[in-house]
């Protein structure tokens, strides 16, 4: 089903040049939405609960990949089993996670809608420049797989990694996708509780479907202590 946009998208000069300064642009980063968007509405009511959020997930994975590798020769990075994109210089990486109602708000402070895991926790630490930890270096190098990239463990350390959160919403016969692009600082209990960078984005509003099931899970982060 072709999705319409309802609601332009402008990209004032200040949030072009905030978005420049990660290495990505607008466009891009409602593009992985709406990807997320018409994957998730392939989902029918009889398959397995979770299946269009889990979708939606996959779609936005690749789609932010599948970008930045093509338009700024980025690479794929699995990080602690958190499935990112990574800069050509090692020092960015970028994710997805799912919001809660706060997310895209400036006034307001979000948290991520789902518990998350050990390696979350991890690039939250790196982000907050918290290298009293030492870093599991094999997990970090864990499913690299083809075209991908290992990160040395002073690489690991430096990394900042931002996420593009994303929390949807139905109003009458629209689907509303406020959004932002985030660098977490703070982590506590699978939840993340301060953000040290915020750039709140313009939101998708689009041609709202019947909901066919439940969100299920929004990535594969497994919550595992590091030792």
């Amino acid at each position: 089903m072709p999705l319409s946009l309802v609601k332009p998208s402008p990209e004032p000069d200040d949030l072009r040049a905030q978005l420049g300064g990660v290495g990505t642009r607008l466009e891009f980063l409602h593009d992985v939405l709406r990807a997320g968007e018409a994957a998730r509405r392939t989902a029918v009511r009889n398959d397995p609960t979770g299946t269009a959020g889990r979708r939606a997930y996959e779609a936005h994975v690749r789609t932010i990949r599948e970008l930045h590798i093509e338009k700024e020769k980025w690479t794929r990075l699995v990080h602690g089993r958190l499935e990112l994109v990574c800069s050509p210089d090692r020092s960015v990486a970028m994710g997805v996670m799912v919001g809660d109602a706060a997310t895209g708000q400036a006034s307001l402070f979000p948290k991520n809608a789902r518990r998350r895991g050990a390696a979350t926790e991890m690039v939250t630490r790196a982000n907050a420049g918290d290298a009293t930890t030492s870093v599991q270096t094999a997990l970090f190098a864990a499913g690299v797989g083809p075209d991908g990239v290992a990160l040395s463990e002073e690489e690991a350390f430096a990394l900042k990694t931002w996420f593009l959160l994303s929390h949807r919403t139905t109003i009458g016969d629209t689907v509303r996708i406020d959004c932002e692009l985030s660098q977490p600082k703070r982590f506590q209990d699978g939840f993340v509780i301060e953000w040290g960078k915020r750039i709140p984005l313009p939101a998708l509003v689009m041609d709202g479907i019947e909901p066919t099931n439940d969100d299920g899970p929004e990535e594969i982060d497994i919550a595992v202590d590091f030792r």
